[in-house]
């Protein structure tokens, strides 16, 4: 019982903290080339972040929902449209539904700031669903997001191999790592030369996390590492 009172109670703090960091890309018609390819890689971090929490495949007929959010500690240093030294992030609202064959499928839905994103994609479980204790789950994640603002669009795709592992009933951690393929297209410049110009990049991308659960509830927290960016994220929801 106790437990289950603390863990209550981080759900409720980092329920209030996923809304605690916004970002700013007013700047980004000001910006210049070296500018907007750093900006390309911050980006894509946060717009390919906190996909999951989970190895576990939800099995046919689960279903997931859940309230995200991916952040990087500061931008890279040649990056004028993020604030310096100052947090910045994404919140999405996620729905993940299973299907036969340890298939899973999910969409989702964030922004901020006049930066709406849209994603979904598909997982598989290379393991058989596994809810012993010390027993692993492992899953491999295909992913798509675009990410809509005035002045640019952003295309990422990406692809994520993902292990977790039952210590209790309460407490289960997880590692992943992938790389994403990005493509940011600028639609307008204060620089006329900039403007219909893509920018192509990759990134590789690193998470240790640990989920809490109660019943259906969930919360995670997680340590990222974006190539040489460190970041987190964070998630609350039901899974059935």
């Amino acid at each position: 019982m106790k437990m289950k009172k603390i863990l209550l109670c981080i759900m409720m703090i980092s329920g209030l903290s996923l809304k605690a960091f916004s970002s700013d890309y007013s700047n980004f018609k000001n910006a210049d080339i070296k500018s907007i390819r750093a900006f390309t890689k911050d980006l894509g971090n946060i717009v390919g972040g906190s996909t999951l929490y989970s190895a576990r495949a939800l099995g046919f007929g689960g279903f997931d929902i859940s309230y995200k959010g991916a952040y990087q500690i500061k931008p890279s240093l040649n990056d004028t449209v993020y604030e310096k030294n100052k947090v910045f992030g994404i919140d999405y609202i996620q729905m993940g539904l299973g299907l036969p064959y340890r298939l899973d499928t999910y969409i989702r839905y964030g922004g901020n700031d006049g930066l709406n994103v849209i994603g979904g994609g598909v997982r598989y479980g290379l393991t058989n669903v596994n809810d012993q204790l010390y027993k692993f789950n492992v899953m491999i994640s295909l992913n798509y997001n675009m990410g809509l603002y005035k002045d640019f669009y952003m295309l990422d795709y990406g692809a994520q191999l993902a292990v977790s592992m039952k210590l209790s009933n309460y407490v289960i951690p997880y590692i992943s790592g992938g790389i994403d393929s990005l493509k940011l297209k600028v639609q307008n410049s204060n620089t006329s030369e900039l403007e219909g110009k893509s920018i192509y990049d990759d990134i590789e991308r690193y998470t240790v996390g640990l989920r809490f659960k109660i019943k259906w509830f969930n919360i995670s927290a997680a340590y990222d590492l974006y190539d040489t960016r460190s970041g987190f994220n964070a998630s609350l929801g039901a899974r059935f």
